[in-house]
């Protein structure tokens, strides 16, 4: 177990959250909310994915291009004192119920800052056995992605338009010359200042008949093969590999090329945007959350 200074962890389904606050000397300032203890995996590295493959007439075996790793579990205590058991019970059927039917995201605060993982909530299993106002449980979460990322709300999406000349200088011209501005590169540079490779969220705000995102240091591409009308936008999650058209239609099948980059920990990405017969003024934002391990 990495040992950490969490302050604060919170879980939310984007509906409700129950936020635990850190241990206290004095439990009595903490009645009526949690408190949660013994934070498990949160950091440090997960398994390799790898199963060694001996060589046949050599000694040890093939030596892998690349290292793919685990899941994770994260795990903590939790306590409440309720000012009556009535308040117990209906805190601790709180916490059941977030996370029992769709992902949360929990957030662990620290004196460096803030990030997040996307779980499943294994179980939530009180502890004491006798009825009482003071409940103790332990918490089981299952990280998919073992990587933990900035919270995205803190993340600001960098925006273009679509590539546009500026405006020239006319000539004959009186010195000292004063050039133009104008015009746009009609790119988004994408910075991940974590330690882990994080991929990129692209929103595209229409309208085109269809549109390109190239990435510049890869020449790897993401095409979107449908029109989108002026006013309607497209979110690509390159994670997850999905469209998603204004918050709702699953347009995934419309996606060509299929040439996902991430951007790598302690570097950044430029991605082209190219739309085509465009309408009114379609413009791309991007987004990446920086990672670590």
């Amino acid at each position: 177990m990495i040992p950490t200074e969490a302050t604060e962890i919170s879980l939310s389904d984007g509906e409700a959250e129950i936020v635990f606050f850190g241990a206290r000397p004095d439990p009595t300032t903490l009645i009526g909310r949690w408190e949660f203890f013994d934070l498990v995996d949160w950091r440090g590295q997960t398994g390799s994915k790898r199963r060694g493959e001996s060589r046949p007439n050599a000694h040890g075996g093939f030596q892998a291009d690349s290292v793919w790793r685990e899941s994770r579990a994260v795990s903590f205590g939790a306590r409440f004192i309720g000012v009556s058991l009535v308040q117990t019970r209906a805190a601790i059927d709180e916490l059941s119920a977030i996370g029992a039917e769709r992902p949360v995201t929990i957030k662990v605060t620290e004196p460096e800052g803030a990030t997040t993982r996307l779980v499943t909530v294994e179980s939530v299993k009180p502890l004491d056995r006798r009825a009482r106002q003071f409940a103790t449980v332990a918490v089981d979460l299952f990280a998919a992605d073992s990587r933990r990322y900035a919270v995205a709300d803190d993340v600001l999406w960098a925006t273009t338009g679509a590539p546009s000349e500026g405006a020239g200088l006319v000539w004959p011209a009186v010195w000292p010359l004063v050039w133009p501005g104008g015009g746009s590169s009609g790119r988004v540079e994408l910075v991940n200042s974590g330690l882990a490779p994080s991929a990129p969220v692209f929103r595209l705000l229409g309208g085109f008949s269809s549109a390109l995102i190239t990435c510049v240091e890869t020449g790897g591409r993401i095409g979107f093969a449908r029109p989108v009308p002026d006013g309607s936008i497209v979110e690509i999650d390159t994670a997850e590999r999905r469209a998603i058209m204004d918050g709702q239609s699953d347009v995934s099948q419309w996606i060509r090329w299929r040439e996902w980059d991430v951007v790598p920990g302690r570097q950044s990405r430029s991605f082209q945007f190219d739309p085509v017969d465009p309408i009114g003024e379609p413009k791309m934002q991007g987004r990446v959350l920086s990672a670590w391990w």
